[in-house]
């Protein structure tokens, strides 16, 4: 046997060995994406399952104010966490960096009393003290942290309290004042 015969002989044996390690590559590859699939339809389904179950429960509840002893623990804490849940929801929304008017649904800035879109008074939820989470008061952020703005930056003020107003403002955001028609 030649020396060309022993090279076309090994590279036959690396490419049938390639050949195999790519299909054993892909067919555990195809193994893997079934397996997901399945984990991802079993979860699914147990979800379904879950919220069925969860909606009995939420029907039953309304449905009886009192159900009984035997549900009486569930039904305290169902109620004592949704009340602690809207109190989470209020101190969330009381920390919200970019507020929206409840007007108009424009962002409003960090300051303002009024929506510069559309005149109405912002009203800012006072944050909730939940016991256990945040029962100590936190500290009043100070007075000079309010936002300046350089004089030179804005072109024209409010007619009624002299704040500085941006162009696209209709109404200011300190008074409320309307600024442009």
């Amino acid at each position: 046997m030649g020396f060309m015969e022993s090279v076309k002989g090994l590279a036959e044996k690396v490419g049938n060995s390639f050949e195999k390690g790519a299909k054993s590559v892909s067919e555990g590859s195809k193994k893997i994406a079934e397996k997901s699939k399945v984990k991802r339809e079993i979860a699914s389904l147990e979800k379904e399952i879950k919220d069925a179950y969860c909606e009995i429960g939420k029907r039953f509840v309304e449905l009886n104010p009192e159900p009984g002893e035997e549900y009486a623990e569930n039904i305290d804490t169902i109620r004592n966490s949704s009340e602690r849940l809207e109190k989470f929801r209020q101190l969330l929304a009381s920390l919200e960096d970019k507020p929206h008017c409840a007007g108009c649904g424009a962002a409003l800035g960090k300051n303002q009393k009024f929506c510069d879109k559309c005149g109405a008074k912002v009203e800012r939820p006072e944050a909730p003290i939940i016991e256990g989470f945040n029962d100590n008061k936190p500290e009043e952020p100070a007075a000079a942290e309010a936002e300046a703005m350089p004089a030179d930056a804005a072109e024209k003020v409010c007619p009624k309290c002299g704040d500085p107003v941006d162009d696209d403002e209709i109404y200011c955001e300190k008074c409320g004042e309307k600024v442009q028609d």
